[in-house]
Order: C-alpha cells, then structure tokens, then sequence
C-alpha cells in the first residue's frame, strides 16, 4: 500500500525532482495491517538497498529487488519502500535496534543472582530465541544486559521506544525496560499489561520515570522486568526493542510503501537471501 506521504514523493520523482521511487527495503517483524497514514515499519529490524528494479507487464507492477545480509536471522512479517539507501546519512540520533533478546549474540543474566537468563524459541520473530519471564503469582523477574556502554542523550522526549514481546496468558500486571548508569541511577520505561499473544508496544522517552541522577549519555546496562498479578504466573517472551526517531521530519526521508506479508518469509541466520517488492501501477 503507497502511503500517503509515497503518493506525494512518486509526484515528485514524476516531475523528476527526485532520483527515484525508492532505493532501498526495509523489513520488520510487526503484524498490524498496512494504511495510508504509516510513516515506519510496525518493529525494523533491517534495511538493504534496492539493486534491481523491473517490471511484470502481465500483473502491472513495478518489481524492486534487494539482497538481505548474511548477519540478520528471524521471520519477517512486513516490508516498506523507503526513499533513501539504506547507508544514507541519518540524524546522529537515528532510530536504532537496542536488544535482540538473543542468546547467540548477548549475555543476559538474572539481575540478582548472576545465573543465565531463560531462552525459548517458540515465539521468536528475531534471531534463534527470546528470552522467558514467567515469575510466580504477585512475583517478578528482571534479567539485565551488563557492561555495555550505550549513549541515548540525542533523542528527544517524544522519541519512542518499542518493545515487541509475546504474553503467554493474561496473569501480567506490567512490564518494564530500565536503562541504568548505575544501580542507583536509572530511567524506567513502562509498557503496562499486553494483551494475549504478539504485541509490539511503545512508550515516549519522556514518560520514563527518574531514580537518582542518570545519565542518558552513560547508560552501563539495560534491564527487563516482568510482574505478575495475583491471579497467577505470567509468562512474557522478550524479542526486541528499539527507540525510533519520531520527530525528526524530512522531505526526502519517506517510507514510499508498506505490505504486510501474506506468509512471512523466514529469514536464515548466515545466509544472504533475496526479497521483492511488488509495487502496483495505474496509468
């Protein structure tokens, strides 16, 4: 579906203002149905520039063709048409992949005892696995990433960080994301209660709430909270989470499309593979 902001760029590289309808793809793991009014992809995990264009006289459409990299593994759900190369320089405070939750490519641990954080693979849309929280009734589970050094001072408070995760049943009172400069000061970001099932949730940067004296320029360590209600235990699987730049607003910055996949395309971890994008013509 051609957004509303593509409509007024393919004008433009009509009037040959623009080099091109698009250059590069981007993919992502969201589900929500495409509309006009999408300016990003639900949850981005990767863009690749276009390297051939062609065109299917028989169904009218205009074919874009893009490798995705050796390095990127998961199921992708959705996929969009962006103006610019993926290599194209952004603001310094561009939108970003912070945690994958994947134990092939992060140290995890229990934030009290030290012991590895729990993975399962069932509902991964990301890398290999996930990781699992499923504390007791009224109980909680927190899992930090330690020693990294992550500088998030050029986002402005109406930058918006999203967490996708899968609630296995509806005994989740709130989650939770801590951004650390040490353990006595830190931001908390939270996401309330998700629903049943697949969820891709945001929280502005400026909701989060102060402990001390932290630094958004020296963050030493992310942690993950889950609290349960007095019903029972919950269970919540952690796939990613990001923070988008949602306020920075540029003419030739432009998701052109975005298609919610019929089938998602399972993406092999170490292997290049190649992806299209049909776009319809009317003329």
């Amino acid at each position: 579906m051609i957004t509303t902001e593509g409509k007024v760029y393919v004008k433009r590289y009509l009037a040959q203002q623009v080099p091109a309808i698009a250059q590069s793809i981007g993919f992502g793991i969201g589900d929500k149905a495409e509309a006009v009014g999408d300016t990003k992809l639900q949850f981005e995990i990767g863009r690749t520039d276009i390297n051939l264009v062609s065109y299917d006289f028989v169904n009218n459409k205009l074919i874009f063709k893009a490798s995705v990299p050796d390095n990127i593994g998961g199921k992708i759900y959705e996929a969009a048409l962006f103006s610019l190369p993926a290599s194209a320089g952004r603001a310094e405070a561009g939108s970003r992949l912070i945690t994958t939750f994947d134990s092939a490519t992060e140290v995890w641990v229990d934030a009290t005892s030290g012991a590895t954080a729990t993975y399962d693979a069932t509902n991964a849309r990301i890398g290999s696995d996930a990781i699992r929280h499923t504390p007791a009734a009224s109980g909680s589970k927190t899992d930090a990433l330690k020693d990294i050094a992550l500088d998030l001072s050029g986002y402005s408070a109406a930058d918006k960080f999203v967490l996708a995760l899968n609630a296995g049943n509806s005994f989740t009172s709130t989650v939770t994301a801590r951004f650390l400069t040490d353990t006595s000061n830190y931001y908390q970001i939270s996401f309330g209660s998700p629903t049943v099932g697949y969820n891709v949730v945001e929280s502005t940067k400026g909701s989060a709430t102060v402990t001390g004296s932290p630094s958004w320029a020296n963050i030493t360590e992310v942690r993950v909270t889950t609290n349960s209600t007095a019903g029972g235990a919950s269970q919540i699987d952690f796939d990613g989470l990001r923070l988008d730049d949602s306020d920075t607003i540029s003419a030739d910055d432009i998701m052109v499309s975005r298609e919610l996949l019929a089938t998602p395309f399972v993406k092999i971890d170490g292997m290049t593979q190649e992806i299209e994008f049909a776009l319809d013509v009317s003329v």
